[in-house]
């Protein structure tokens, strides 16, 4: 059985059984591969703007013997995915800006029914405030990896414009309802963070009054208030 790594292994359990799955940006196939050595899709696509990650996938696929389950595509973000009919689409590993750039682009991802799992390795608050305008979070996790900590994204669009406070925009409005151990660490990341910030802006002479008032907010989420 094919392993992958937790990051992917948690992205991957957001695809619903007897998916269409597209991967975009893959990694070597390995999430459509794993998908489909558990059963869990009727059909996938992985999907990368390079030859050369698609050249590899095609070798991996070929290996466990899944081409006449996965598709392979070189595609610049969502262009032509359409083609596919996708259910579920996945995005890992890219930068939140950029996500938010490719479903920006798409007007499938409009599509009744369709699903999207984000997984930003950065600027995930400008994911999240561009997906307040039109998307509806299902549901969001925290993945621990490699001494790092990544969050997960799971939407679908309804069309619906939302404003989130800063702490839904950086932490995630489900992972705040969900709490836990890794929300915690989170949590105290950021505030850590932000306090840095903080003291190197009233050595400046800036004006802190919004930074304070977003530790402000933070702190009482780690108080439970």
């Amino acid at each position: 059985m094919l392993k992958i790594s937790k990051r992917l292994c948690t992205a991957a359990s957001y695809v619903r059984n007897g998916a269409v799955v597209a991967d975009i940006g893959t990694d070597h196939a390995y999430l459509p591969i794993y998908l489909a050595l558990e059963n869990r899709i009727t059909r996938g696509v992985a999907s990368d703007i390079n030859e050369g990650p698609i050249s590899k996938a095609r070798e991996n696929i070929h290996k466990y013997g899944l081409e006449n389950i996965i598709d392979t595509c070189v595609s610049n973000g969502l262009d032509g995915i359409e083609k596919y009919e996708p259910t579920d689409i996945v995005i890992c590993g890219m930068g939140g800006e950029l996500i938010a750039q490719i479903i920006e682009n798409s007007s499938y991802v409009k599509k009744q029914g369709v699903r999207l799992i984000l997984q930003p390795m950065t600027t995930i608050r400008e994911l999240r405030e561009y997906l307040q305008s039109g998307f509806s979070t299902i549901d969001e996790n925290i993945v621990h990896e490699d001494n790092k900590l990544y969050q997960i994204i799971y939407v679908e669009y309804d069309g619906i414009s939302r404003e989130y406070s800063d702490a839904e925009l950086e932490l995630g409005i489900k992972n705040i309802e969900n709490g836990g151990e890794l929300f915690e660490k989170l949590l105290c990341s950021l505030i850590s963070k932000k306090q840095k910030k903080l003291d190197g802006m009233k050595l400046g002479g800036y004006d802190t009054t919004e930074i304070e008032k977003e530790i402000n907010e933070f702190k009482m989420l780690k108080r439970g208030e």
